[in-house]
């Protein structure tokens, strides 16, 4: 076997694990609005189980019903009600081979007061939260010890839903870490000022656990390796409360890291290089004598293995690389990784939970909605039957898939030399390798399930007419939006496409960037990393206004560091051979002022592609249009509609 040390045993306490695998817990907000778990929420971690992974943690699980939620639809274990729909999910993942461990939360300072009955949250101590702007109230020691009943009374529910273990988390600013950090620990009693104090409370249920569920039942720790806040747990802090948690009978430690304030470290974006964070879990292993569990940001399988190698951890956490594959475990065992859909680090999952719709994941369309879209859903009526469908971008590739697996002879139409779309652009920045990735993933699952493929063709009605398809599927994509203004036909305008395709060398020119979205930012991070002098030209009051903040915040970060310059509240008036005319949007007169400049870049996005929607329609009886065809919008949004529209065909 390739990955020796991936698939060997692994054991938390006294419970035996069947590879080095872990699913670390994840928001997913599939829970219902009371705390039970779903339908949706139980398949979610099934298939995962089913997809050979180890040890799966629930997500945050709430151990108070009335204080504490982070999230509307978060998973609660803290009544007898609770108990069932538990029991269910831990029998779904057990009945594959895996482990549940249920992660026990309370969000302390963290919990919204809309979420929570508009109480003002509670924390150790009264200081400020910088992103909410709430300062928190002081618990009293009364209120410490009824909370660490409800975590202990929470560990109880899980044993007798027959959970195999549990988690208390203790990291990423939440209520137990909170305590444990002296950035927001100001106590000076039994629960404040040392380490061993300041731990207390994670101490105290830890040992409260054991009493009540008996000492062979698991308990994991998350702890934070570093808050990487001035003021908060730094490294040489961590390993001394990871020493006072394994003194206290922690059957093994799950190290993370950052707090809200720090977010693009605890959640990170693409712009993160795969285990930059492995010396935190290192260090803290090299300390203590129980396992540890650690997530670094893991892509690939090869990854992984190294990581295990190199005594990093003795359980590598893939959470978000099984939310974007339930497969991973078994493709990697079976020598399949090509077929693996790798996580794009896009934010896509995140950004849904946190804006409270279901979770959604760029790379793959069923996730969060497996009861939906599932090989028992899949209706298998192709019967051979030829389906076109125009455009080789992920939306196309996508029903392309879905309806080769449905049975039918999937022909897909590509009128150049390569697949991908306008996906082969987004890949072209820097850290966006993994869209090439994606891409490469969903030509391999072409081959897999016998799509036919024609590069450099030109679907044309008669050349369709001459398959006699049973449906066509228009996924074409866009066209590139050009500003009707003066000068935009001019020798030194380029699109963003002869950018990002090389075809054109604007190193070492001062070059203004038309557009300051996502794809405005990302081709002046392209040109910035290839010595361009960059300005960006942008309509709003914020850069990347469609972004998630967590995304944005950080390229934003890097494009300052890179000396780009984003003019905000713009609009380009007019281009010129040295300059443009950009008109103020912030000023009443709207005025105009002009900028020295050699070379101009369109980055302002891309418009839905329908000129062949009344021929398609006039010749075919079933005609459905996916991805940029239906309206501009992001892979994500691709690859659903590519998905959704061929299921239900």
């Amino acid at each position: 076997m390739r990955y020796k040390m991936l698939f060997e045993k692994g054991k938390i306490g006294r419970v035996t694990i069947r590879n080095r695998v872990a699913m670390t817990s994840m928001g997913n907000g599939l829970a219902s609005c009371d705390g039970e778990a779903s339908a949706e929420l139980i398949r979610f971690y099934e298939d995962r189980a089913r997809g050979g992974c180890g040890l799966i943690f629930t997500e945050f699980t709430r151990v108070d019903s009335t204080s504490g939620a982070c999230n509307p639809n978060q998973l609660c274990i803290a009544e007898r009600r609770h108990v069932r729909s538990m029991e269910r999910l831990a029998q779904s993942v057990q009945r594959y081979g895996g482990k549940l461990f249920v992660q026990l939360h309370h969000g302390g300072r963290e919990a919204p007061p809309a979420l929570n009955a508009g109480q003002v949250p509670m924390a150790p101590s009264a200081v400020l939260n910088k992103v909410s702007g709430i300062v928190p109230r002081e618990m009293t020691v009364e209120e410490i010890q009824a909370m660490e009943g409800k975590f202990i009374n929470a560990a109880v529910n899980c044993m007798k839903a027959g959970v195999d273990g549990v988690e208390l988390h203790a990291a990423h600013g939440y209520l137990l870490s909170e305590f444990v950090s002296p950035y927001t620990n100001k106590r000076t009693d039994l629960y404040g000022g040392s380490v061993e104090n300041c731990c207390r409370i994670v101490t105290e249920i830890l040992m409260g656990i054991k009493k009540a569920c008996g000492t062979d039942y698991p308990v994991i720790v998350r702890m934070n390796g570093s808050d990487f806040v001035d003021g908060g747990i730094d490294l040489d802090y961590a390993v001394e409360v990871a020493k006072v948690l394994e003194a206290a009978g922690a059957d093994a430690l799950d190290v993370s890291c950052a707090v809200y304030e720090s977010v693009p470290k605890m959640i990170e974006p693409n712009y993160f290089e795969a285990g930059w964070r492995k010396y935190l879990a290192k260090t803290v292993r090299q300390n203590v004598s129980i396992p540890v569990i650690a997530v670094n940001t893991i892509t690939y399988p090869s990854s992984a293995e190294e990581l295990l190698e190199e005594g990093v951890s003795d359980f590598v956490g893939v959470s978000r690389g099984q939310m974007a594959d339930p497969e991973w475990v078994n493709k990697t065992k079976a020598g399949r990784e090509d077929l693996i859909r790798k996580c794009m680090r896009c934010m896509n999952c995140n950004k849904s939970v946190v804006q409270d719709r279901y979770l959604s994941c760029a790379a793959n369309p069923t996730t969060g909605y497996a009861t939906l879209y599932n090989d028992e859903t899949l209706i298998r009526n192709g019967e051979g039957r030829n389906v076109a469908i125009i455009g080789g971008g992920p939306a196309g590739m996508q029903a392309a898939i879905v309806l080769a697996r449905r049975g039918f002879h999937a022909v897909l139409f590509e009128k150049n030399s390569e697949l991908g779309g306008l996906a082969i652009l987004a890949g072209k920045p820097p850290h966006k390798e993994m869209v090439n990735e994606f891409i490469k993933t969903l030509v391999a699952e072409m081959r897999e399930y016998g799509v036919e493929v024609h590069l450099n063709t030109l679907a044309t009605v008669q050349k369709l007419k001459e398959l006699e398809p049973y449906a066509v599927v228009a996924a074409n994509g866009g066209r590139q939006i050009v500003p009707k203004i003066p000068g935009v036909d001019g020798a030194n305008v380029y699109g963003m496409a002869e950018v990002l395709m090389n075809q054109v060398d604007l190193s070492g020119k001062r070059v203004t960037v038309i557009g300051g979205g996502h794809v405005g930012l990302e081709t002046a991070h392209y040109l910035a990393e290839h010595q361009s002098r960059v300005t960006v030209v942008e309509m709003m009051s914020v850069p990347g206004a469609t972004m998630y903040p967590t995304v944005r915040n950080t390229l934003v970060n890097i494009l300052k560091e890179d000396g780009v310059e984003i003019l905000l509240n713009r609009a380009i008036a007019a281009i010129e051979e040295n300059s443009i005319t950009v008109r103020c949007m912030d000023s009443e007169k709207q005025e105009t002022v002009s900028y020295e400049t050699d070379a101009v870049v369109l980055a302002m996005g891309s418009k839905p592609d329908r000129d062949m929607e009344a021929e398609l329609e006039a010749n075919f009886e079933r005609v459905v249009y996916a991805g940029d065809t239906v309206a501009r919008g992001s892979i994500a949004e691709a690859v659903r509609t590519g998905n959704d529209y061929a299921w239900v065909l």
